[in-house]
């Protein structure tokens, strides 16, 4: 892609390479400081487009289906999330020039856009609370149906044995501010001033600056493990050790790790986020809160 500093060198690029033996391209855009431009039909996204005799968005938001939508292609989109509700949290740590161009250019356009592509394909979405996200944004039903995350229980499975009293668990991007990790790090602070012997283990990448001085403040260092990004088999070998799931999120279209974490046996805590509404069932598969460390403490003591 082209960022606005290089806009007099440089052309949007593609690759074009087998992944696992499947044909693959990655596709450059204009100015993707933007975020919209990704989902414009190039010249390239028509060619691979045209080349295909059904087209299937598997996607995070439905923006990303836009190509099939503004060359008049037959779509089907399984969605997860709406675009802005994803992205709300991050959008409020951009630069204050960032800040000004998402109020002004990139919010309205994309919401448009969003619309648009709502009006132009079938959709099925990962949850009901997607679900009436994407009919509430387009103004009229139209999500087909709900098709759930399929979990593969031959990997994730309950081993009660392996267990660990207080361990208790994160599994989500570090750097995505929409996941929360901060509220996760105060609930276990609150949790040990409480004399609560609990550790804290999240999966998910390497933690930031932020996250690792909320650690220094909170007195964390010595109870808790940060371990990187895993393949699923590893994951699911270290679920079972979890005492406590936690869901801190601000928003979920589903959370997958949530469900995963269920299969392995792991009561979850979550926020009422979205998504994670439909299967923490309060008292019976775990308990829900607000955004807030005591009450997540609480419930996680409770447990």
């Amino acid at each position: 892609s082209v960022p606005s500093f290089a806009l007099p060198s440089r052309r949007p690029g593609c690759d074009e390479a087998p992944v696992e033996g499947i044909e693959s391209h990655a596709i450059g855009a204009w100015l993707p400081e933007l975020e919209f431009t990704h989902y414009l039909a190039t010249k390239h996204w028509k060619q691979v487009i045209a080349s295909c005799e059904f087209h299937v968005g598997v996607v995070g938001c439905c923006l990303q289906v836009l190509p099939f939508a503004s060359s008049g292609t037959p779509f089907l989109a399984w969605v997860a999330t709406p675009w802005e509700s994803d992205r709300a949290e991050r959008a409020l740590e951009l630069p204050f020039i960032r800040r000004a161009l998402d109020r002004v250019i990139i919010r309205p356009a994309a919401r448009r856009m969003e619309r648009r592509v709502l009006q132009s394909g079938r959709f099925l979405a990962l949850s009901g609370y997607t679900r009436g996200e994407l009919d509430r944004i387009a103004g009229r039903p139209v999500v087909s149906n709900i098709l759930p995350m399929p979990i593969d229980f031959s990997l994730f499975s309950p081993r009660p044995e392996r267990v660990e009293p207080g361990l208790v668990g994160f599994v989500g991007r570090f750097d995505d501010a929409r996941k929360n990790a901060g509220l996760f790090l105060k609930s276990i602070a609150v949790l040990r001033r409480a004399g609560a012997q609990v550790r804290g283990i999240l999966i998910g990448g390497k933690p930031t600056g932020t996250l690792l001085k909320q650690v220094r403040e909170l007195g964390l260092h010595d109870s808790l493990q940060f371990l990187d990004f895993l393949p699923r088999a590893e994951v699911a070998n270290l679920l079972p050790r979890i005492d406590v799931f936690v869901i801190p999120s601000h928003q979920e279209g589903l959370c997958i790790a949530g469900l995963e974490a269920m299969a392995a046996g792991c009561p979850v805590v979550s926020t009422r986020c979205g998504g994670p509404e439909e299967f923490v069932l309060d008292g019976e598969t775990g308990y829900l809160t607000d955004f807030d460390a005591e009450e997540i403490a609480k419930v996680v003591g409770s447990i």
